[in-house]
């Protein structure tokens, strides 16, 4: 009894970030792991997050989408709604939903 609660417990966390909502949160944590080691600190001459706050969400998909080759190893395998969460953490600027993806709301 005990273990299948335990593994229930298990499946529920693994499958709870499936259910998150979308947002600059989440957005947070995937800039902390794949680009503040260029970003935060201008390493290569990469925009740091002050220069990236003023674009338009939009630019920042951009770049996500078809990243300079020194960026491509970070970003590949971002799901497109992972590229827009971390376009409204940076920007602070909410983004429309648009198709299948929902609206992202800046905090």
């Amino acid at each position: 009894m005990v273990r299948t609660i335990a593994v229930a417990l298990g499946l529920a966390l693994l499958a709870a970030p499936a259910f998150a909502e979308p947002g600059p949160a989440e957005g947070a944590g995937i800039y902390q792991a794949r680009c503040a080691m260029c970003h935060a600190s201008g390493l290569a001459n990469a925009p740091l997050p002050d220069k990236l706050a003023t674009l338009e969400n939009d630019k920042i998909i951009e770049a996500l989408t078809n990243p300079v080759p020194m960026m491509a190893g970070a970003v590949g395998g971002m799901s497109e709604q992972d590229k827009r969460d971390v376009a409204v953490f940076l920007t602070k600027k909410t983004m429309p939903a648009k198709g299948d993806l929902p609206e992202v709301k800046a905090e």
